[in-house]
């Protein structure tokens, strides 16, 4: 029998969590997947941990990869090359999967003819796993409302693999963390992105997650890189003609929370918070921008 699932996990100096992360892959209640863990050059003994895992496991195809580090974008990538499945997924290294995510998925495939792209919903939780909110809920698909903001996570995207081929990570460096909101972005112009409204998966949000861990000058690089990339791109400009000030005001109002929560870098939050507003009038009225204020004053 064919394997339908890939599972790829990038993970970079993440011992303390991918052992969670591998254990909750391993208790699904569908067992046709394999699971390659791509090393992006850790320094920490994940190797080892990961390497322990596979020694105990006779059940599952487990495929540790090691690179030199590069970033996120080309060790998905790699794993993608490395894959056999017919679909494949993104997992992050720090975030854990429900028993019945790999059944769900299976059963969405079979009942909508083999999709492109689809997403599977999730929920968000501390650092203590308490649950604090879940993704947004959609009848049909998410393609239309992308360019307002990335929903969707890495852990709920499955795509299938001759499509994810066609369509890999971007690899610059400069776009880490929103390299899967511009891959989103490159899939929605192109196919209907499915959505599927049963809770399959979890964030966990912490103190060490890489989105809230970079220092000013590269968030704010990473944020110019992507836009330049986005609004230079045709078929996304096309398609989403009519919101690309709300793009612009999205990027812009992402860099001036991330700066205000900090506390310490508030008049550049306030700089970035004047460039979402003048992009768009419309974020006056958002939680974001309300978010932000309460943080600079």
């Amino acid at each position: 029998m064919s394997i339908l699932f890939s599972i790829i996990i990038p993970t970079f100096n993440r011992a303390n969590f991918i052992k969670n992360t591998i254990e909750s892959i391993l208790l699904q209640d569908y067992d046709n997947y394999e699971l390659i863990v791509v090393d992006d050059g850790s320094a920490d003994n994940t190797k080892e941990i990961v390497n322990s895992i596979i020694e105990n496991n006779s059940k599952t195809k487990i495929n540790y990869i090691h690179q030199k580090n590069s970033e996120r974008g080309v060790a998905r990538n790699n794993g993608l090359k490395a894959s056999i499945g017919e679909y494949v997924m993104y997992m992050d290294s720090d975030d854990t999967l429900y028993q019945n995510h790999l059944s769900v998925a299976n059963e969405f495939i079979l009942n909508n003819k083999s999709p492109e792209v689809f997403h599977l919903r999730y929920d968000l939780k501390n650092q203590e796993l308490k649950k604090y909110g879940e993704a947004p809920i959609y009848k049909t698909t998410a393609n239309k409302d992308l360019i307002f903001g990335n929903f969707l996570s890495c852990n709920g995207v499955v795509i299938r693999k001759d499509i994810a081929l066609e369509n890999q990570f971007e690899e610059n460096r400069a776009m880490a963390t929103v390299e899967d909101w511009h891959l989103w972005l490159r899939l929605a112009v192109k196919y209907p992105i499915y959505y599927c409204n049963t809770i399959t998966s979890s964030i966990i949000n912490h103190e060490g997650r890489s989105v809230v861990t970079t220092d000013k000058d590269k968030l704010i690089l990473r944020f110019d890189t992507f836009m330049q990339s986005v609004l230079s791109n045709p078929s996304i400009t096309s398609y989403y003609s009519k919101h690309l000030n709300k793009f612009k005001a999205s990027c812009f109002s992402y860099i001036s929370l991330h700066l205000a929560l900090t506390g310490k870098n508030k008049a550049d939050a306030l700089t970035y918070l004047f460039k979402s507003i003048k992009a768009s009038k419309s974020f006056l009225f958002t939680k974001r921008f309300f978010a932000i204020l309460r943080r600079i004053i």
